[in-house]
């Protein structure tokens, strides 16, 4: 046999055998981890894991051909084409293998998102990243490009510099739409309030029916549509009463200062079971608080476990009743702003006069 069927058998064996030895660690490894994902909930570890083995493999095999190649390179001097050929191929080489791990870092990056916003229910983000698939894939692909290129020595200064001075253009002549499109990516992806929540934004209180690229819709309460900019939205302070675990009432009250001392001490029991007989309000607290110009001033606080403004104010109109009946049957008086002006009639002063003189 000649000296190139022995250095070619030689490549041959060990490019087999770099292949065999990644298919039996690829198998054993992932055995193990396998195992090992499926303890856990869910399958989101076990597609990571199918896609990183999947792209390992062809890896290993790539490795495995070029370790018999440089082999026989090496043996065989007619095979030795320059330093420009190995480097072609050498490129060939590091290209495959970047589009593999672009592909794996792209299949990885979305399952993770998807399964994050399944996680948080927000299924109507999940159309959005549909809709942005394409962009994440090309911006991870032009990563990977331009690192192949630097690997390659290729100058990237001049790369650079016309890409900055291609996005500052793009930016300066998009400037709007850009930022009509962040801020509509802010309230999707953020949520500071959702469809059909109740908020409050500057004089406006209403119901949010709907947010587009550029503008978000409310119905107020007195029913007009009001269509806010997002870019104005966002930069206020918004109140959404409609992420309220549970809504926190505090009132204030007052009573006349002939009331008793006894009917005083008894008032918050009176307080607290108006409240427990509205459910489902939760009764937290009524104390006698101060001593006010024309009252006698009590505090009482419950809670409403539910966001409904429809809900709190009934329930708030209902305990309003309960008290106010219950007063009346105390014949407790609630107090007024008023002023009360205690006058000594002519003749009890002119009596006291002469008492003193005589």
């Amino acid at each position: 046999m000649t000296e190139f069927g022995i250095s070619f058998l030689i490549a041959t064996a060990k490019a087999l055998l770099g292949i065999a030895l990644v298919q039996v660690s690829l198998r054993l490894t992932g055995r193990w981890l396998m195992r090992l994902t499926r303890r856990t909930p869910g399958d989101t570890d076990d597609q990571l894991l199918r896609s990183v083995l999947t792209t390992a493999a062809p890896i290993g095999y790539l490795s495995a051909f070029w370790w018999g190649w440089r082999s026989l390179v090496a043996d065989v001097e007619v095979l030795n084409f320059g330093e420009g050929i190995d480097r072609m191929l050498e490129a060939a080489m590091l290209f495959l293998t970047i589009v593999l791990i672009v592909r794996l870092l792209n299949r990885v990056l979305l399952l993770l998102l998807d399964r994050s916003l399944r996680r948080l229910r927000r299924e109507n983000q999940l159309t959005v990243l549909r809709g942005l698939e394409p962009m994440i894939r090309s911006g991870v692909w032009i990563l990977g490009l331009l690192v192949f290129l630097q690997n390659q020595g290729v100058q990237m200064g001049a790369i650079y510099a016309s890409l900055a001075g291609a996005g500052i253009g793009l930016g300066l002549a998009l400037k709007g739409p850009i930022s009509n499109f962040l801020n509509y990516l802010t309230i999707l992806f953020d949520e500071p309030f959702r469809i059909g929540q109740f908020i409050r934004f500057d004089d406006v209180l209403g119901t949010v029916e709907g947010v587009g690229i550029r503008s978000t819709t409310i119905r107020s309460l007195s029913g007009e549509r009001i269509v806010i900019s997002n870019e104005d939205l966002l930069g206020k302070v918004i109140q959404n009463y409609g992420d309220l675990p549970k809504r926190r009432v505090a009132t204030t009250i007052g009573v006349v200062y002939q009331t008793s001392l006894e009917t005083v001490k008894a008032i918050p029991a009176l307080v607290e079971a108006s409240i427990r007989s509205n459910p489902p309000a939760e009764f937290d607290r009524c104390h006698f608080t101060r001593f006010a110009d024309s009252a006698l001033e009590f505090e009482f606080v419950y809670f409403i476990p539910d966001a409904d403004m429809v809900l709190f104010l009934d329930v708030q109109q209902e305990i309003n009743h309960a008290i106010m009946e219950t007063f009346q049957k105390q014949r407790i008086e609630f107090a007024y702003p008023s002023q009360t002006l205690f006058l000594e009639s002519a003749q009890v002063k002119t009596r006291e006069v002469a008492m003193a003189v005589g």
